[in-house]
């Protein structure tokens, strides 16, 4: 009888790897291969067009260190997901707070907010890159009418990297709300009972309860918009290409620029690398000090 049982257990296991063989097959082909193919390329100088690949060691790695461009890169890349965390994370928190709660036409503004998410960033971008403009744009008229002096948004290397990150929160706000709406529904309403019961008002509401039970919500907001930003490349692309004067370039941009523009293909497997070490890092830091906020109700 006993080894009937294990003989099933065993056809189980192998019922269950061959359901999940496709996708990880798939996974292994487009993710895990190119992912060591680049890291063995950006220890060559390669020029494709020869075909020929010349052994260069940790050279590549050390020319990072002296480029400007990517470092300034890095920093930008830095802010922007800086922005991103804070202010989208915080926002979406904030605003299914209020979806939450009986606000009337709540579930119509859900549906508007999140249909940036699911918009084309090239198409959005594109639009927005009206709005921006200098002369003619939406912005520049509101500040007119208000009397406020007018500014030059992604034409400016003041401006550029900030109004790549004002498009980017409204881009990506409406899906954090989902996110929170969803840790909101699995808060009980008992909690906000008895503290309403106790004379305590919305704010301490939301700072003593639905703070502190969303954790779990928030650190996976956090870590999934870290992750966002870090690869941040469309929105970049389309409204300042980088500039003016690289004051809004992004590590993905370099990456692109060095292997299609000007074919440093291993130089700029060395920045993929790079980036994804620091996607890695951030991510396990993150991951380590949210397991300090884990709740359960």
């Amino acid at each position: 009888m006993k080894n009937f049982i294990t003989m099933i257990k065993k056809r189980r296991w192998h019922y269950a790897y061959l359901f999940i063989s496709p996708p990880l097959i798939l996974f292994g082909i487009f993710r895990i291969l190119p992912s060591i193919q680049t890291l063995v390329l950006s220890f060559y100088k390669v020029n494709l067009v020869a075909g020929k690949y010349k052994l260069v060691g940790l050279k590549n790695f050390l020319m990072l260190l002296e480029e400007t461009d990517f470092l300034r890169a890095i920093a930008n890349t830095f802010i922007y997901t800086v922005y991103i965390v804070v202010f989208s994370v915080f926002l979406g928190m904030v605003l299914a707070s209020m979806f939450s709660s009986k606000m009337k036409l709540g579930s119509l503004f859900k549906a508007i907010y999140f249909v940036p998410f699911i918009t084309s960033t090239v198409a959005a971008a594109v639009v927005w890159s009206y709005i921006y403009d200098p002369m003619f744009g939406l912005f520049n008229m509101i500040l007119k009418l208000l009397g406020m002096p007018t500014r030059s948004w992604i034409a400016s290397s003041k401006d550029a990297l900030m109004s790549v990150i004002i498009f980017s929160i409204w881009k990506y706000l409406g899906y954090n709300i989902v996110i929170f709406v969803a840790g909101l529904q699995n808060i009980p309403d008992t909690f906000y009972e008895a503290a309403t019961i106790d004379g305590a008002g919305p704010l301490v509401k939301f700072f003593r309860i639905t703070v502190p039970l969303l954790a779990p919500t928030i650190i996976f907001a956090v870590i999934y918009n870290t992750i966002l930003s870090l690869k941040v490349f469309d929105q970049v692309f389309v409204l300042t290409a980088g500039g003016p004067a690289k004051a809004s370039t992004v590590v993905v941009l370099e990456i692109y620029e060095m292997a299609f523009l000007h074919y440093r293909f291993g130089y700029s497997a060395s920045m993929a690398f790079v980036l994804f070490l620091m996607v890695m890092i951030i991510t396990f830091v993150q991951f380590k000090i949210s397991r300090r906020w884990e709740v359960t109700y």
